[in-house]
């Protein structure tokens, strides 16, 4: 027998294959995204491009001096000279160095760290653990106390009173209590490149050895900071995302209440969501806390397409019942494929954008993600006239014209109306309220702050919180004077004196919270000239000029061919504020304002880990700017060029921009902070907003070349598009948002931006736009963009009439047309809704 619907078996056939498609990426999409995750490794240094001078001032830091991978281990008794806090160095010393078994160790075959502290069985399996995963290097370069750098201040050849040496080391190392201290551990290689199970184990060991919980042990330092955004990255993508998948695909199957087309969706975006995280591993690039919101992104992006092209097929089906499954899945394709390609362009631009930010993740998000939605429309559009044919139709109800003028939908349809009637109060209403939240858009400020990242509650700003009360402050900072290098001539004393002089004005900066610097390790010198004085400066000049000695070990001076750089460490308390470029200014004015020296050249650069913060988030805004305008100039062109008329393209760009301006302007106000979870959603909320213009332009440009006028054009664009709109809004929005229970800030906060813009991008949409479309700007707008024609609603109809297939009954549109046409004298004026005409021209 011959098949009656050919359509339908050509659809089935390319569903087959797009299946047999999606298990094949599937594999790389479920192995290779987790590899990607386990790649994760934060190191905001990073991310700041080597042309900026900042950054490059911080590399010279890293190049000399091994700074970047320390931490401090304190908790409530680890005073100086406590045995506890000798305990706990003892404890971490087989992680520093490896110690020969015994013969009876090595032939029990037990490790020797079970002869060397006494551990309990779980904290020594963790000490075990740790060894295992270093393999042969260890994690630790060495252990240091607070008692040791009073010790070595009160020894010779410094030979400080022991409050002296207390005092110098106050604001640093020991508290204002002039007791409470901490361990000083330096971290090798290995131990940060392992250090999310690294500084756990050391954190359950130090505990295990002084009797405490491992919350009760505070940790601070730049490893423990990313190692806890390494953790909580992590956290985020495997706890959130399947809950997340699960909630779009049963928010998608309520909507669209068809169980083939929802799984085509939820299966296509769920392997989306895995390539983009294998692509990420493709490239080379680890895992990080920009990259995380990347799949959850490309996931309801592929979700809004499927949905909006779901809604053509339903609308096809409902509006034609003569037609079959495949005819009604082909003209659904026909009218939704162009408008989504477009749709799904513009986003792309938006991404690209992203491309323009110098921070290294974002630029790697905007275009994997661009590649991510490309390839997901692609994939869909081969499945969903399968799933389409597989659905069936779901009938309409016509209502009566007395019907649709009761009940909450009677009233919205009559006020709709009568706001596209008179569309001014709304569009100033608009107008207005963008203005307002504008003001808040120069007052914008952004952090890539790592505690920031955290919620108030949290372990790790609940460990800060506690360090900076009883030990010292926690934001590093680093100034270096560089001096041309040492001659055997030259008197190392007289740099001594301008280190000291430098040492001295930073502290009396009421920012600064404590400096450490060689200074702090060297004997007090007189300038008489007795012989105790003159040996002691003897003395000092040895311990500057031999590497070797116990203050050069300490690393506050590095040489190389033709340079001597002195360190000063700095510390300064957190606080609330995100900007602490005043701060760093301040300390620049400091140190330079009057000069250190008129005889010995000497260069002053202020650095660490709080410049390239603050360097960080100065681009992180300028650049959100940049490339947001970016993608809004070149949306705008496009959108010129798909409704041929310069005007147009910017009058349809009005919605897409309010969301953005209202969103960011009302966090300027509220000085909110732009993270790096949200830094993309400007550009993002651009690409998605536009998605909704599109298919309404699409619809509102087809009913007007049918020969409707502007409002009974508008209103049906509204009403088929509408709905459409709502759900990927709903569907988008809500599964995003349980990223939103994330206990960390940059997701939690993508998810909040992220259903804030979508929801104020729907209002836009289904306000602001239609009563432009009705406007006298309307007229602007009425060119169709990539859709087909035929495609009717019954809200084109006067109410009560069921619509018909235009191929079958054309002399309807006929009629329409011949309302907005000049009658004879004799004629009576036909009754229109629309006070505005339409073209006088009719589609070929």
């Amino acid at each position: 027998m011959k098949n009656e619907d050919p359509l339908r078996e050509r659809y089935l056939r390319w569903l087959r294959i797009g299946v047999g498609l999606l298990i094949l990426l599937a594999f790389p999409a479920v192995l290779h995204s987790y590899a990607a995750v386990s790649t994760l490794f934060n190191y905001p240094a990073d991310w700041v491009p080597n042309s900026l001078p900042e950054k490059q001032e911080f590399n010279h830091l890293i190049e000399h001096f091994e700074i970047a991978d320390l931490i401090m281990i304190a908790w409530d008794g680890s005073d100086l000279e406590s045995e506890e806090l000798d305990r706990a160095a003892a404890a971490l010393q087989p992680l520093c160095h490896r110690e020969p078994a015994s013969d009876e160790t090595a032939t029990r075959g037990t490790d020797p760290l079970a002869g060397w502290v006494d551990l309990s069985p779980d904290a020594l399996s963790v000490g075990q653990k740790v060894l295992r995963t270093c393999e042969e290097d260890l994690p630790l370069e060495w252990v240091r106390t607070g008692t040791e750098m009073v010790e070595q201040l009160t020894s010779s050849p410094i030979n400080l009173a022991r409050e002296s040496a207390v005092e110098r080391l106050q604001g640093t190392i020991i508290g204002p209590d002039g007791e409470q201290t901490c361990l000083l551990v330096s971290l090798r290689n290995s131990g940060q490149l392992h250090r999310r199970q690294v500084l756990p184990a050391v954190r359950t060991i130090v505990a295990d050895v002084v009797g405490k919980s491992s919350g009760q042990i505070a940790l601070a330092g730049g490893p423990f900071e990313a190692a806890s955004v390494d953790a909580e990255s992590i956290r985020s993508i495997l706890y959130f995302t399947p809950p997340s998948a699960i909630v779009a695909a049963l928010l998608c199957l309520i909507c669209l209440r068809s169980f083939p087309m929802t799984a085509v969706i939820v299966s296509v975006a769920a392997i989306g969501e895995g390539l983009v995280l294998a692509a990420v591993y493709y490239t080379g690039t680890p895992m990080n806390a920009v990259l995380i919101v990347l799949p959850p992104l490309v996931f309801v992006l592929t979700v809004s397409a499927g949905i909006h092209l779901s809604n053509y097929y339903l609308d096809a089906a409902a509006e034609f019942p003569e037609l079959t499954r495949g005819e009604a899945a082909q003209r659904a394709m026909k009218a939704g494929v162009a408008p989504c390609v477009l749709a799904a362009g513009t986003t792309v631009i938006g991404l690209s954008s992203l491309l323009l930010v110098r921070l290294e993740p974002v630029r790697i998000f905007g275009g994997v993600a661009s590649l991510g939605v490309s390839l997901t429309l692609a994939l869909l559009i081969m499945v969903m006239p399968g799933a389409m044919v597989l659905t069936k139709p779901r009938r309409r109800k016509v209502q009566s014209e007395t019907e649709s003028r009761v009940g909450i939908a009677g009233w919205l349809q009559r006020w709709m109306r009568r706001r596209l009637a008179r569309p001014w109060p709304l569009i100033l209403t608009f107008l207005l309220v963008a203005i307002v939240l504008s003001l808040g858009l120069p007052q914008l400020e952004s952090t890539v702050n790592v505690p920031r990242m955290f919620l108030p509650e949290s372990d790790i700003r609940r460990q800060y919180a506690w360090f900076e009360e009883h030990v010292g402050p926690t934001v590093e900072g680093q100034l270096l004077l560089t001096f041309p290098r040492l001659s055997e001539d030259e008197d190392p004393l007289q740099r001594l004196a301008i280190v000291g002089k430098a040492h001295q004005r930073v502290l009396a900066q009421d920012e600064v919270g404590g400096a450490m610097s060689a200074l702090t390790f060297i004997p007090p010198l007189q300038r008489r000239r007795s012989l105790a004085a003159t040996a002691r400066r003897s003395a000092v000049r040895t311990l500057v000029r031999d590497p070797d000695s116990s203050l050069g070990r300490l690393g506050f001076i590095a040489r190389n061919d033709d340079q001597e750089i002195w360190r000063i460490s700095l510390l300064i308390p957190q606080r609330d504020e995100a900007d602490y470029s005043d701060t760093i200014a301040s300390i620049r004015r400091a140190v330079t304002d009057p000069p250190l020296s008129d005889d010995i050249p000497v260069e002053v650069s202020v650095t660490g880990s709080i410049v390239i913060v603050q360097r960080a988030q100065e681009v992180l805004l300028s650049d959100l700017f940049r490339s947001f305008m970016a993608a809004f100039g070149v949306i705008a062109v496009v959108m010129i060029i798909m409704l041929r008329n310069v005007v147009g393209g910017f009058i349809a760009m009005a919605p897409n921009l309010f969301p953005t301006v209202a969103l960011f302007g009302a966090m300027g106000l509220a000085r909110i902070p732009l993270d790096i979870g949200s830094v993309m959603s400007a550009s993002v909320a651009l690409g998605i907003a536009v998605d909704d213009t599109v298919h309404l332009l699409s619809r509102f440009g087809s009913r007007r070349a049918r020969g409707l006028g502007q409002i009974r054009a508008a209103y049906g664009a509204l009403a088929q598009c509408g709905w459409a709109m709502f759900q990927t809004t709903l569907v988008c929005g809500i599964s995003l948002m349980v990223y939103w229970f994330s206990d960390f800030v940059p997701t939690s906060r993508f998810s909040l931006f992220m259903f804030a813009l979508l929801a104020s991008a729907l209002l836009g949409v289904i306000f602001l736009l239609p009563t432009l479309m009705a406007s006298p700007l309307g007229r602007f707008l009425s060119r169709p963009i990539g859709a087909s024609a035929e495609a009717t609603l019954y809200a084109d109809e006067p109410a009560g009439e069921v619509p018909h297939d235009v191929r079958r009954l054309p002399t309807r549109w006929q009629k329409a047309d011949q309302e907005h046409e000049p009658e004879p004298p004799s004629a009576k004026p036909p009754p229109s809704s629309d006070s505005r005409t339409a073209p006088t021209s009719r589609p070929s």
